[in-house]
């Protein structure tokens, strides 16, 4: 988990002073969806103009985790809008460089970089969302930069930036409670894991949550977790985002997918981030039950560390001789794990329903045991969602919500904000 700070990269953002009753913030600004820029390239779209394009992303079925006026609801169907492209979709393209702070400090663009030993590395080129950079550029034309994901993990990194934006009060002039933008980042991650509860049979879709899982929790939005004061539930959400990384691994070793060569282009890269995930988290106090539980089923007589998954990493990575990569710092992370655990059971994990590392008895004991908190923080009395959910997204709260928490006691979504909402607009900081 990282410390809040300033930065300029893709994944970060400045942590603005709380708003003052005399100067309150700028709300989001409406846009259509498919915002213009690096991460939401959709070059080539079909549509005249911005409103057809909208109708056709409002077009596509609805979660029932969204209100009816919702910004999330949105941003969701612009993902899967920009995504309906399978071939597109899962296609591995280059970043010039991580969408986070990677080390302990961030160089500027053109700065020459002196490391550690005084060796120096070559001045950082400028990123200019791909047209001298490196960024969006077809991975299998670029094999040797490690920054490479899908189109779709990318994209959906980017979409839980624009998630995270609504909801933080800040932005709309707000005060609301202490906590709004730590339980609201919760709320964020929670999304992303029904995301890939409701993406089971499509491990391409599956692998795309866990690329932007690991981002995100790479992010300056990630450090607003440290600040919740509800460290049980932060903890569990830690727990069960490593159970889902661990399953997504053991399904990967089910398809022969788990190798060096494997079509998984950068499994080598997000491996490595959720191992420095871990690491960050245990930095703050987290991940640190040393319990142990049965590693398939029984008759096998494995065990594993749930709070300890960064063990389990290391160990199929050696096991299948992926080389980590990517993360700064990695080769103690690597030094500091314990690779001598054990993994399930090659003929135990065979099976499709196979769930070796609990993913889904995880998650169905934290629905009952941590279900309903941000409907509870937003006083929502008829929850869409158990966990995750817009409950925290102020876009989906009524005008009269809205004025009673506002510095100037107005709405601060205007009329125009409130029908692009309606008509599917995107909202993202002016």
């Amino acid at each position: 988990m990282p410390p809040k700070r300033n930065a300029s990269s893709a994944g970060s953002r400045a942590k603005k002073p709380r708003p003052s009753n005399e100067s309150p913030a700028k709300p989001p600004a409406a846009e259509p969806p498919g915002p213009a820029g690096d991460a939401n390239n959709d070059s080539g779209d079909e549509f005249a103009n911005d409103e057809e394009r909208a109708a056709a992303a409002a077009a596509i079925p609805r979660n029932k985790r969204w209100s009816a006026v919702s910004g999330s609801a949105n941003a969701d169907g612009d993902y899967k809008f920009a995504i309906r492209n399978p071939a597109k979709a899962y296609k591995f393209v280059c970043m010039c460089r991580p969408p986070f702070v990677n080390g302990e400090e961030e160089e500027e663009d053109g700065e020459e970089v002196v490391e550690r030993d005084g060796t120096k590395k070559s001045k950082r080129a400028k990123c200019d969302g791909g047209k001298t950079c490196l960024c969006d550029k077809p991975a299998a034309e670029h094999m040797e930069h490690p920054w490479k994901f899908t189109f779709a993990g990318k994209r959906k990194f980017f979409t839980q930036l624009t998630h995270c934006q609504l909801r933080s009060p800040d932005n709309f002039g707000m005060y609301t409670f202490n906590d709004h933008e730590g339980y609201g980042v919760v709320e964020v991650l929670q999304n992303m894991v029904l995301d890939f509860e409701e993406a089971e049979g499509n491990y391409k879709e599956q692998w795309a949550v866990c690329e932007a899982l690991g981002m995100f929790l790479k992010t300056d939005f990630a450090g607003d977790l440290s600040h919740v004061d509800g460290a049980d539930l932060i903890d569990a959400t830690y727990q069960l985002i490593g159970r889902l990384f661990m399953s997504m691994l053991a399904l990967l070793e089910r398809k022969n997918l788990l190798s060096k060569d494997s079509e998984i282009k950068n499994l080598d890269v997000v491996m490595a981030i959720f191992l420095e995930v871990a690491h960050g988290a245990r930095c703050y106090g987290f991940l640190e039950d040393p319990a142990t539980e049965a590693l398939g089923p029984a008759k096998d007589k494995k065990t594993w560390q749930p709070d300890y998954f960064d063990n389990n990493i290391v160990a199929y990575a050696r096991k299948y001789d992926i080389e980590l990569t990517g993360i700064h710092g990695l080769d103690k992370l690597i030094e500091d794990a314990d690779a001598d655990v054990d993994l399930p059971v090659p003929t135990s994990n065979a099976a499709d329903k196979a769930d070796p590392f609990g993913f889904v008895k995880g998650l169905k004991a934290y629905k009952k045991e941590h279900g309903g908190v941000t409907a509870f923080l937003a006083q929502t009395k008829k929850p869409n969602s158990v966990i995750g959910g817009d409950h925290l997204d102020i876009t989906s709260w009524t005008s009269a919500k809205r004025k009673s928490k506002a510095f100037n006691e107005k709405d601060p979504l205007g009329k125009e904000e409130l029908a692009a909402l309606k008509k599917g607009a995107v909202l993202s900081l002016a």
